[in-house]
């Protein structure tokens, strides 16, 4: 649900008990694989920008997302997420248990090691 919260905090403490569990484990995996991402909300979603936007939380009514600015990435791992849809830049789930988590934390990490060249580094 697009939010009004002034934070990121804000934004989780407002979930219900099972989503704020599941996207606080994301947020926590996102602040881990790129520390010096920063977090702010961005078009009512919890979002970290560094070198440009690189990943977002959102809670929907039909489950929660998590946005990877690094399509090429995210198509690299398509089949190996877990049973969720894959959109070009998003991983759909209804339940964090749904996802395959050491492959997201292997998507966090590449997409935050390709933000240490810039905003221009390589998309090979």
């Amino acid at each position: 649900m697009k939010s009004n919260a002034g934070t990121v905090s804000a934004y989780l403490d407002a979930l219900p008990p099972e989503r704020r569990k599941a996207l606080e484990t994301l947020r926590g995996m996102i602040e881990k694989a790129a520390p010096k991402a920063r977090g702010s909300m961005k078009y009512g979603f919890p979002s970290w920008d560094w070198n440009g936007p690189m990943f977002a939380l959102a809670s929907k009514p039909n489950g929660m997302e998590l946005y990877v600015a690094e399509a090429d990435l995210v198509a690299r791992r398509k089949k190996s997420f877990g049973d969720v849809e894959v959109g070009t830049t998003s991983l759909r789930f209804k339940r964090i248990e749904d996802l395959n988590l050491a492959v997201v934390a292997g998507l966090l990490a590449d997409a935050a090691d390709r933000r240490k060249g810039g905003p221009t580094a390589s998309r090979a």
